[in-house]
C-alpha cells in the first residue's frame, strides 16, 4: 500500500513539474511584456520631448533657448532668498550688523531679479507657446491632408487617434509650458537639496520622499490616458450626437421624427461610456496619490523636529532652523503642484506621442498603384511623364480596405478609351464609389495595375497623375468660401481669374446661381460665416460642377452621381453638355457614375458592377440586347415611371420584344425608349426621365 502511494505521489509530482514550470514561463513572459511596455513608453516620452524642444527652437530659436535655459536658471537663483533670510536671522541673534545687511541685500536683489525677471520669461514662454502650437497644428493639417491616398480615413485606429489628437490640439502648445513648468519643479528640488545638505545632511533625504509621490501621480496619469484611449470611439460618437442635435442640416428630420429625446439619451449613454471609465482609473490612482502623500508629509514632520533639537541643543542656529522652514514651505508648495504638473506633462507627452503614432502611420496602404512613388518622393518617376493623351486601361484591379479581408472591388479589367464617355452602373455597395477612387488615384490599388497611354501610374507621384483629373463627386465638399473662390479652387493657378471662373460656370450651366447672389462672384458662401449666403443642395452642386470645369483640358473626368442634387431640366442641360458632343476636349475620358439610367444610356460605354466585379459592359442597345443584369434595371427604372399593369415580357405591337418587368405600353427599342399611347406611335423620350409620360406623370 505504501509502495502505491509513493506511486501515486510521484506521479502528481511529475504532473505538477510540468504545471510548474508552465506557469513559471508564464510568469516570465508576462513580466518581459511589462518590460517591454515600460521600454517602449519610455522611448515614446523621449521621442516626444525631443520633438518638443526641437520645434520650439525651431519655430524660435531665440525664444526656444530663453526659455529652455533661464526660467529653470531663475528657480535655483530664488533659493538664495532662503540664505538671504538666514544670513539676515543669524546677523540679528548675533548682533552682527554687517551680516543682517548683506542677508537683507540678498534677498532684496534676489527677490526683485527673480519677480522680474520671471515676468519677462513668462511673457516670452506664452509667445513661444502659441507658435509652437500653431506649428503643430499646421502638421496636423499636413498629416491628414497631404498623404497621396485617403486609406487613413478607412482605418479605425488611425480615426480613433486622430480623434484623440484632436481633442487635445490645444495642448501641443500647452506641451512645452509643461515641459517647462517640470523643469522648473526639478531645478527647485535640486536647489532646495543643495541648501538642506548645508543645515543637516540627513535632511538631504527629504526630496527622495517625494519619488513614491510623484510615481504614484505618474501611475494615475497612465491609467486616466489608457481610459481615455479606450473611451475614443464612444467620444467619437458622442460628438456626432452633438452636431446631430446642434447642426442646422439634420435640425427638419429631428424635428419631424421627434428625435430630440432620443438623442440626448443616446449622447448620455455615449458620455458615459467614454467619461465613466476615465473617472474610474482617477479613483483608482487617488488612492496612491494619498499613500505618497502621507510618506512625504511624515518625513516632512520628521526633518522639522531634527531640526528644531538640534537648534535647542545649540548645535544649530536660528538661521538653519529658519532656511529649513521656509525650504520646508516650498517643498510642499511644490509638492502641492506635483501631481497637477507631471499629469499635465503625462498628459501632454502622451498627446505628442500619439502624433509621432499619426506621423508613423504607413499612409501607403498597398503595394501597387501610387504609394510605392510617394513612398520614393516620387524620385524614380520625376522623369516621366504622361503622355498627353491616351485609353486608360485597368489590369487586374483589385482593393480591399484597411481591416477588412474581402476585397471591395476586382479583380476588375477594364479598358476606358481616349475621349469616351464611360458610364458606370450597380447597386448600392457594388463598389462604384471605390472604382472613382481608384481612377482618380485617390485610393491605391491592393493588387494589378492602371496605366494611362501606356504608362504605369504606379511609376508616377500621384500628383502628376491627378493634375490631369477632375471630379464631381457624390459628397462634394460645400467650401464656405466667396463664390469665386468656392469655383477657383478647381483651378489654383486660375483661383483669381474672374473670366476663368465665370467661362467654368457656363461650362457647367451654373451662371445661374452666382447671377442671383447680392455681390456675385464675391458674395460669402455659408450660414456659418458672417453675412454668409446659404444655398440649396441643387446649388451647391452646380458649383461643384463649375468647379470641376476650371480645368479646361483633363485626361480625365469622374461625376460621381452628377445629377443626384439637380431638377430634371438641370439633369437635361448636364446631359446635353457631358453626352451630347459639348463635354470636354475630345481626347478626355469622361466617367460618370449614377443610378439614373437617363443619365447614361447614351454613354459610348456602360459598365455594370456587381458584388465589385464588372458582369457585363457595352453600348445601351447591346446591353439591353443581352437582356441581362443592365436590361433587368433599366426596365425596373422605367417601371418605376410609367403607369399600368406591370405584366412579363411580351412581344410589342411592333414586334419588339419587350423586357420583362416593363408595361406594354413600354416597347423599348434597341438605342432608343419610347412611349406608345394608345394609338401604338411612338414619342421619343428625349430629356425626360426614362419612361416618363408626356403628362409628366
Amino acid at each position: 500500500m505504501r509502495k502505491n502511494a509513493r506511486k501515486r505521489k510521484n506521479e502528481q509530482a511529475v504532473v505538477r513539474e510540468p504545471a510548474g514550470k508552465a506557469a513559471k514561463a508564464a510568469k516570465n513572459a508576462k513580466a518581459a511584456k511589462a518590460d517591454r511596455t515600460v521600454r517602449a513608453v519610455v522611448r515614446e516620452n523621449l521621442a516626444a520631448v525631443r520633438l518638443l524642444i526641437g520645434t520650439a527652437i525651431r519655430v524660435d530659436r531665440r525664444r526656444g533657448l530663453l526659455v529652455l535655459i533661464v526660467s529653470p536658471l531663475l528657480n535655483v537663483v530664488a533659493a538664495l532668498q532662503a540664505i538671504g533670510l538666514q544670513w539676515m536671522v543669524d546677523g540679528a541673534v548675533d548682533h552682527d550688523r554687517a551680516q543682517t545687511v548683506r542677508g537683507a541685500l540678498l534677498l532684496l536683489v534676489v527677490t526683485v531679479l527673480v519677480h522680474q525677471a520671471t515676468a519677462v520669461a513668462t511673457d516670452v514662454r506664452l509667445v513661444l507657446q502659441h507658435r509652437v502650437g500653431l506649428e503643430f497644428d499646421r502638421r496636423l493639417m499636413n498629416l491628414c491632408s497631404k498623404p497621396p491616398h485617403i486609406g487613413h480615413y478607412q482605418d479605425p485606429e488611425f480615426l480613433d487617434t486622430a480623434e484623440v489628437v484632436r481633442q487635445r490640439r490645444g495642448e501641443f502648445g500647452g506641451a512645452l509650458a509643461a515641459f517647462v513648468e517640470n523643469a522648473n519643479l526639478l531645478a527647485r528640488f535640486v536647489a532646495a537639496l543643495v541648501l538642506l545638505i548645508t543645515a543637516s545632511p540627513l535632511l538631504a533625504l527629504l526630496p527622495l520622499t517625494v519619488l513614491p509621490l510623484a510615481a504614484a501621480n505618474r501611475w494615475q496619469a497612465r491609467l486616466v490616458t489608457a481610459a481615455e484611449r479606450a473611451g475614443a470611439e464612444a467620444d467619437r460618437r458622442r460628438m456626432a450626437l452633438f452636431s446631430l442635435a446642434t447642426d442646422p442640416a439634420p435640425a427638419r428630420e429631428v424635428r419631424l421624427y421627434r428625435l430630440a429625446d432620443e438623442i440626448a439619451a443616446r449622447h448620455r449613454d455615449a458620455f458615459a461610456a467614454a467619461s465613466g471609465p476615465r473617472e474610474a482609473a482617477r479613483a483608482k490612482g487617488a488612492i496612491a496619490v494619498a499613500a505618497g502623500w502621507l510618506l512625504f508629509g511624515s518625513a516632512l514632520i520628521g526633518g522639522l523636529y531634527v531640526v528644531s533639537r538640534s537648534v535647542i541643543h545649540g548645535s544649530g542656529s536660528a538661521g538653519q532652523a529658519v532656511l529649513v522652514l521656509l525650504l520646508s514651505t516650498r517643498l510642499v508648495g511644490a509638492t502641492t503642484g506635483l501631481g497637477w504638473l507631471l499629469g499635465w506633462l503625462r498628459r501632454s507627452l502622451d498627446t505628442v506621442a500619439l502624433y509621432l503614432r499619426l506621423v508613423d502611420y504607413p499612409h501607403s496602404g498597398g503595394t501597387h498603384g501610387n504609394a510605392g512613388a510617394d513612398a520614393r518622393g516620387g524620385a524614380d518617376g520625376a522623369g516621366t511623364m504622361l503622355p498627353p493623351r491616351g485609353d486608360l486601361v485597368l489590369e487586374g484591379v483589385s482593393f480591399t480596405y484597411p481591416g477588412r479581408s474581402a476585397p471591395a472591388l476586382g479583380p476588375v479589367d477594364l479598358r476606358l478609351p481616349r475621349g469616351a464617355t464611360v458610364a458606370v452602373v450597380g447597386d448600392n455597395g457594388a463598389g462604384k464609389s471605390t472604382l472613382v477612387a481608384l481612377l482618380a488615384g485617390l485610393q491605391p490599388v491592393s493588387a494589378g495595375r492602371i496605366a494611362f497611354g501606356g504608362q504605369d501610374l504606379s511609376e508616377l507621384p500621384a500628383d502628376q497623375w491627378r493634375a490631369r483629373v477632375t471630379a464631381c463627386f457624390q459628397d462634394f465638399c460645400r467650401f464656405e468660401l466667396l463664390a469665386r473662390e468656392a469655383v477657383g479652387l478647381g483651378d489654383l493657378g486660375a483661383l483669381d481669374d474672374p473670366a476663368a471662373v465665370r467661362a467654368a460656370l457656363e461650362s457647367a450651366g451654373a451662371a445661374e446661381v452666382v447671377a442671383g447672389l447680392s455681390a456675385g462672384l464675391d458674395t460669402q458662401l455659408g450660414r456659418t460665416m458672417p453675412d454668409g449666403t446659404d444655398l440649396s443642395a441643387g446649388q451647391w452642386q452646380k458649383l461643384a460642377l463649375a468647379r470641376a470645369r476650371m480645368r479646361t483640358a483633363p485626361a480625365l473626368v469622374l461625376l460621381d452621381e452628377p445629377a443626384a442634387s439637380l431638377d430634371p431640366g438641370s439633369e437635361a442641360e448636364l446631359l446635353r453638355r457631358y453626352l451630347r458632343g459639348n463635354g470636354p476636349a475630345s481626347d478626355t475620358i469622361t466617367v460618370i457614375v449614377s443610378h439614373r439610367f437617363s443619365t447614361v444610356r447614351d454613354a459610348d460605354l456602360i459598365v455594370v458592377l456587381d458584388g465589385g466585379r464588372i458582369v457585363e459592359q457595352g453600348t445601351h442597345a447591346e446591353l439591353f440586347a443581352q437582356g441581362g443584369r443592365y436590361a433587368d434595371m433599366y426596365t425596373l427604372h422605367a417601371a418605376a415611371y410609367s403607369t399600368g399593369p406591370v405584366v412579363r415580357s411580351a412581344p410589342a405591337e411592333d414586334g419588339r420584344k419587350v423586357a420583362p418587368g416593363v408595361h406594354t405600353e413600354l416597347a423599348v427599342d434597341p438605342g432608343e425608349v419610347a412611349l406608345h399611347g394608345t394609338n401604338g406611335q411612338g414619342e421619343p423620350v428625349g430629356d425626360r426621365a426614362v419612361g416618363q409620360a408626356p403628362g409628366g406623370q
